[in-house]
């Protein structure tokens, strides 16, 4: 194709798009290592104020009264302070873990502190990944309905090698009742189990009107590793009594909505996730009173001052709890606080696995998933999840393959009787109800389907759009290299940052060019400036898409690579069939 100059004009334009773009979007790459340096110390500083928040206690004073005097006469009291509860020791964090997992535990609350993923490292993959709750409205393992009850006593954890035994007494009105919480963790998994045994120790009995057992949220996923993505969706889960998926919130709608939500729907877990983790609770006995919503407005420091995120807490509740004097209640919950990979999900309850969100829409999840399947058991196979990407591109184009092919050839034909469609709009211009029907004539003489060449792609966008998706939600991802890519989860960058803070991506600029080859390769019907505008879609691709992910580009690129292997082997079995005619016409 000639370089002409409507040609320059558009790729001229396409350029002045991408000069623009670099301008405004490095900025917050250029302020993102400023940003995690400030994140640490900020972190650090509210971590110790809530820390001393949580361990006060505001002491109300006794009822005064009205002392008698030697006389007899009731003279005015001096003010008179109730005595100070005995301050407790406090109890040091105990770490329960695993070969993947470490829990922070506070035994004076019973709660999970922090979560330390020993698999997982921040963005910069120097600091191993560490989640602290303490922005959490309530922190795992909370336990509230408790009202006016104070605990009295702490016992010295209990540590053996696969369990980790907390215990304290706490009392009202001379009531007291112990509460003990049993942990267990096995070999391998994020699913910490707890046995909590609320013991009566007072001979009346007692009822706990809503006893409720929470858990932290999570923060956005920028917050919470430093992982800067296209897409970072957050939400709060939940899993109705006996349904077969969960039902997703988002922590961020307005406060009228989040007041207004209905938890009285009896619920087997609750939890929070972002795009990569889950926190959740599940209980062996569902919550019979629903579930409750709290959350905190956060500053976010890795945005422009006076951002926030709401950060939510999510807890289950058993409404009208007996405890018989001397007796025992036992509840058995198990939370999951780990990576939202498709081989951990799919150890937890059935329902659970709607927190994936492997798609942009959740009608697409029964596309994803299959293809998310896939794509590990390729990954088992072939040892490299770079290889797996392109395995799993090629598999789906050759199972497209005969419709991409009746594309093509539909495509070849229209190019073939171009021609004579143009005389006939030239000849029937001025009656155009005569060209359509002249021109349907040829099309059911010649067998060609004006939109052939449409219907067959179509059909195929859904399983590209989800497994594009898969591709960009997947957590297997993180962190993941192959070849010059160090992450698939962001661009394939080699060397330093150039032109405004964006350096060389060799995968989306190879897959520009391939555009442009299969383009050239395409049977087209456009009219010449149609053509030209075409011809500048890869430059505008190349502007929009150029801080694509590592793993998409690599599927987009091995999909150019395919498609322009087919039009080859059309153009060729389509030039075998012309010469086959061209014999035959002679031979006549």
């Amino acid at each position: 194709m000639k370089i002409d100059k409507e040609t320059c004009i558009v790729i001229a334009i396409a350029l002045a798009v991408l000069v623009a773009w670099g301008i405004y979007y490095p900025r917050q790459q250029a302020e993102e290592m400023k940003a995690r340096q400030r994140q640490a110390m900020i972190a650090q500083a509210q971590a110790e104020y809530a820390e001393i928040l949580r361990s006060s206690a505001v002491r109300k004073n006794a009822p005064q009264t009205m002392p008698a005097s030697a006389e007899g006469v009731k003279t005015a009291p001096e003010p008179v302070t109730a005595p100070a509860l005995p301050v407790l020791p406090r109890r040091a964090p105990v770490t329960f873990g695993n070969a993947v997992v470490d829990f922070t535990i506070n035994p004076n609350s019973g709660t999970i502190d922090k979560v330390a993923f020993r698999q997982f490292t921040t963005s910069n993959r120097k600091e191993p990944l560490v989640y602290d709750s303490v922005h959490a409205p309530n922190r795992t393992f909370a336990i509230a309905g408790l009202d006016g009850w104070n605990t009295v006593e702490i016992a010295k954890p209990v540590r053996t090698e696969e369990t980790l035994t907390l215990s304290r007494i706490l009392a009202k009105n001379g009531d007291r009742i112990r509460i003990t919480q049993l942990f267990s963790l096995e070999k391998d998994s994020y699913s910490l189990k707890c046995r909590v045994a609320i013991q009566n120790l007072s001979p009346e009995n007692l009822v706990i009107p809503a006893l409720r057992i929470w858990t932290a949220g999570l923060p956005p996923l920028r917050n919470f590793s430093g992982d800067v993505l296209v897409r970072d969706p957050r939400y709060i889960e939940y899993g109705p009594l006996s349904a077969k998926k969960g039902v997703s919130l988002d922590p961020e709608m307005k406060d009228g909505k989040f007041n207004a939500v209905n938890g009285a729907v009896p619920v087997e877990w609750v939890g929070v996730t972002n795009k990569y983790f889950a926190s959740l609770l599940f209980a062996a006995k569902p919550f019979d009173g629903g579930f409750e919503l709290m959350r905190n407005a956060v500053p976010n420091e890795l945005g422009k001052p006076g951002d926030i995120y709401h950060l939510p807490s999510i807890c289950g509740v058993y409404k009208n709890v007996l405890l018989n004097a001397g007796s025992t209640l036992e509840l058995d919950f198990s939370c999951f606080t780990g990576p939202k990979s498709l081989k951990e999900v799919r150890r937890l309850p059935e329902s659970a696995i709607s927190i994936l969100h492997l798609s942009y829409f959740s009608w697409m999840e029964f596309l994803a998933r299959p293809l998310m399947w896939l794509l590990d058991y390729l990954k088992d196979l072939s040892g490299s999840y770079g290889i797996a990407i392109i395995l799993l591109t090629i598999i789906v184009r050759v199972v497209f393959w005969p419709v991409t092919q009746r594309a093509n050839n539909s495509m070849r034909k229209m190019q073939k009787i171009q021609p004579r469609i143009k005389e006939l709009r030239e000849k029937y211009k001025e009656r155009p109800q005569e060209m359509n029907a002249k021109m349907m004539e040829l099309y059911r003489e010649e067998k060609v389907n004006p939109v052939g060449g449409c219907l067959p792609i179509l059909l195929q966008l859904p399983v590209f759009f989800a497994l594009y998706s898969v591709l960009e939600s997947a957590v297997e991802l993180r962190h993941v290299s192959f070849l010059w890519a160090t992450d698939l989860t962001k661009p394939d960058l080699v060397g330093p940052p150039l032109l405004f803070g964006c350096g060389i991506h060799p995968l989306i600029l190879a897959m520009t060019a391939l555009m442009v080859v299969q383009q050239k390769m395409t049977p087209t019907t456009m009219e010449p400036m149609q053509q030209k505008m075409m011809m500048a879609m890869p430059v505008i691709m190349l502007v929009m898409l150029y801080n694509l992910p590592s793993g998409l580009t690599l599927y987009w690129t091995v999909s150019q690579v395919f498609s322009i292997l087919q039009m080859k082997y059309s153009q060729y079995i389509a030039k075998r069939e012309d010469e086959k005619e061209a014999l035959k016409s002679k031979s006549a």
